[in-house]
């Protein structure tokens, strides 16, 4: 077996990595690949061999907590350690980058890999699917949506904070273009957000369940002649249950769960509180 080549992506590697994602089905990956080539807390690798890419995967830097993704082998070569190697390189680059918890969420493929890794079950996103809407939300009286902006990022941060327990500012302040945040009419206090990195879904925080169902409003609307399907998270603890709560008001509302995929850590425990939580930024990130 050739041993694998890896080596930080470049801007000219863009379409052969979303050539060989497309491959094995994850198709239109081109301007994700290079919003996170641009963003300075992604580390993007590319894996070769004999000069042909054939492997992508990338850490991304939250505080402490480092995230695992984008991990993805061409199709025709796997099950020959190329995987597992360009995971390896991902984690010790977050590790050397001070990160002292990795997070992923892990593929049934990569699930034993990881497990043999190191890597745990800490919860479960149970995905979420809905027809998208041509109508928008209507905030409740005292309450209003804006686009938001970069003076915006410490304070949706620290809601963010508050909810997965990492500081994701650095992933946020590249996704202002794409972020709305629902406040009181004074905004002088942030209910919640919703940032998009892929058109079909993104994470959504709100503490109160009447804000977040705006929220979710709000993406359906945003996906209404994009895609097929908006797509929403629910988190699971390892456990237990969804919050009934939380289940009733997303199928009262039309949505339907679809699948649930686990998020394994590797190191300390993540404090977090997964109840604020309504969608996530993408399966590389939470």
């Amino acid at each position: 077996m050739m041993s694998l080549e890896i080596r930080p992506m470049t801007p000219d590697d863009v379409p052969a990595a979303a050539a060989v994602m497309e491959s094995g089905g994850w198709r239109g990956r081109g301007p994700f690949i290079e919003w996170c080539l641009a963003n300075p807390t992604i580390d993007p690798l590319v894996g070769l061999l004999d000069g042909r890419l054939v492997a992508t995967g990338q850490g991304a830097r939250n505080g402490p907590v480092g995230w695992v993704g984008s991990i993805f082998v061409d199709p025709t070569l796997r099950r020959r350690g190329y995987g597992q190697a360009i995971t390896d390189e991902v984690c010790r680059r977050l590790e050397a980058a001070g990160c002292t918890t990795l997070a992923l969420i892990a593929s049934d493929l990569g699930r034993p890999i990881y497990a043999a890794m190191g890597f745990r079950i800490d919860a479960w996103y149970q995905i979420w699917e809905a027809a998208p809407q041509e109508t928008g939300p209507r905030p409740r009286a005292g309450t209003r949506l804006r686009a938001m902006t970069g003076a915006d990022a410490d304070r949706v941060g620290a809601l963010d904070r508050r909810a997965t327990g990492e500081d994701r500012r650095g992933l946020l302040r590249e996704l202002t273009d794409s972020t709305w945040l629902l406040e009181t009419d004074d905004g002088e206090e942030p209910l919640g957000f919703l940032a998009q990195a892929h058109p079909e879904s993104g994470t959504i925080v709100a503490p109160d369940p009447d804000d977040a169902a705006i929220l979710l409003d709000l993406l359906r609307k945003r996906v209404h002649g994009i895609g097929e399907v908006a797509r929403a998270a629910l988190v699971r603890p390892n456990d237990g249950e969804v919050s009934p709560t939380a289940r009733a008001l997303l199928a009262g509302r039309g949505w339907q769960p679809r699948f649930e995929t686990p998020r394994m850590l590797r190191g300390p425990s993540i404090e977090w509180d997964p109840s604020l939580i309504w969608g996530v930024l993408g399966f590389a990130f939470g």
